[in-house]
């Protein structure tokens, strides 16, 4: 009997064999179906023309025909928005502010006739801060990616806060803001302590969030409307804590005294770049020392400063505080690394004298060669390894957290209950015994005239 059944199986097997490896036609028929498959399943997914034109109206609060600034702004802004039409606003949004584009009156004649792709364009749209990048195009936009892609974000973000209890730096993405400088200061945050940058936040009943900073401000966020998420920094299954905190951000840096910057999304007042300094001064509630390399013309590197930035560095990660570093514009940088951009500084091996950074987008890269200047350096998540000697040579400053409390009105106070560990007094204290180095350090850097 269980002869029998053993000869069953084995000619079963062989049938199967047959039938999907042996069998040409067999295999054809399989493929064309799986194609079908997935041809159907892109086919569900509206295109950004199709939502255009049966949404446009809406959007056209004065029935112009035109999409003004502020009729945008509006529709970011509405809760009723949701998926698609979400989406479909939130790509216009993210290419009318970027100001890249020499853009006629957007109509609906227009904005539906706009290319699927954009030619020569292979960075990701909506990731890589494409739009928030200095300079003019002269392209037509395609807002048929930027769609997709913002409604594939709006699929796989979780809308509530902290969903998996703690926020994770592995999960932080910069969005199409300009806005390295912040986000890189707030995954170094994470890095150092989730649990501290989770107490930033205090929920409310009514769906707002209060954000305590530290430097005596709070700030109350409403509810993210989906094209608000679609335009932000993502955290992704993680949580909406980066984009609350993004948009915070924003708020206490827009003046509600310009009527400009009321007629803004808060967002957009930090969409072209800033300062990690300031950051560091608002969230951390600290000042901070830098260091910024002069570059010179010079055959040798003769100069010794790396050993007293490196120890810089391991005292300051030692003492919990943020370490950034930013790369110079019009410079040529290694593959991989991205110029007029800010990076966190997670670490230093003072024996093998090599940082630890982080990218802000969250990005892969694979160096077609050794690791180096002439060829990039292996990065996963946005972490890589590059030597100090390198580093000096790629970056132009570093940004370092100090223990000295920014100035704050009395009236500005935090709630002691909303202090976060960062800035408890015993800490500040623990710290003093830094060294007291200048708030401004500048050196020359001889650039070598040969790749290491």
């Amino acid at each position: 009997m269980i002869q029998n059944m053993k000869l069953l199986i084995c000619l079963g097997l062989l049938l199967c064999l047959k039938t999907f490896a042996g069998d040409p036609q067999t295999n054809s028929s399989a493929s064309s179906a799986g194609s079908a498959i997935l041809q159907t399943r892109t086919n569900n997914v509206p295109q950004f023309a199709e939502v255009v034109k049966r949404y446009f109206s809406q959007w056209d609060a004065n029935g112009d025909g035109i999409l003004s600034n502020d009729e945008i702004d509006k529709a970011v802004m509405n809760p009723d928005f949701h998926d698609e039409v979400a989406a479909a606003i939130a790509a216009i949004k993210v290419v009318v502010r970027g100001g890249r584009y020499d853009l006629p009156p957007l109509t609906k004649e227009y904005l539906t006739a706009s290319p699927l792709r954009e030619t020569g364009v292979t960075a990701d749209l909506t990731t890589q801060s494409v739009d928030a990048a200095p300079g003019k195009v002269n392209r037509r936009p395609a807002f048929q990616p930027r769609f997709r892609a913002f409604l594939l974000r709006l699929h796989r973000t979780s809308r509530e806060l902290f969903p998996q209890s703690l926020p994770e730096m592995t999960a932080c993405h910069q969005g199409p803001l300009g806005d390295c400088y912040l986000i890189s200061v707030v995954g170094a945050m994470v890095h150092r302590d989730p649990a501290a940058v989770k107490a930033l936040f205090t929920p409310a009943a009514d769906g707002t969030t209060k954000i305590a900073f530290g430097n005596g401000h709070n700030v109350e966020v409403k509810p993210l409307t989906d094209a608000e998420i679609a335009i932000s920094s993502s955290a992704g299954t993680n949580g909406l804590w980066l984009a609350t905190l993004e948009n915070a951000y924003g708020k206490a840096n827009n003046n509600p005294a310009s009527e400009k910057a009321a007629a803004q999304l808060d967002t957009d007042v930090i969409a072209h770049g800033g300062k990690p300094r300031v950051v560091i001064n608002t969230i951390e509630g600290h000042q901070t020392r830098s260091y910024s390399f002069v570059r010179h013309r010079s055959d040798t590197n003769d100069l010794q400063f790396p050993n007293e930035l490196g120890k810089a560095i391991i005292d300051a990660l030692n003492a919990h505080q943020i370490v950034a570093a930013v790369t110079p514009t019009n410079t040529v940088l290694p593959p991989g690394v991205n110029g007029k951009h800010c990076y966190a500084i997670l670490g230093y091996d003072a024996d093998r004298k090599v940082v630890h950074l982080w990218n802000p987008h969250g990005n892969r890269f694979t160096p077609k060669g050794q690791d180096s200047r002439q060829h990039g350096y292996t990065t996963l998540n946005g972490e890589f390894d590059m030597p100090l000697q390198d580093m000096i040579q790629v970056f132009s400053t570093v940004i370092i957290e100090t223990p000295t409390l920014v100035e704050t009105k009395p009236s500005a106070r935090l709630n002691p209950e909303n202090v976060s560990a960062r800035l408890d007094p015993a800490l500040n204290n623990r710290d003093r015994d830094l060294p007291n180095l200048p708030v401004h350090s500048v050196y020359a850097v001889g650039t070598s005239s040969t790749s290491q």
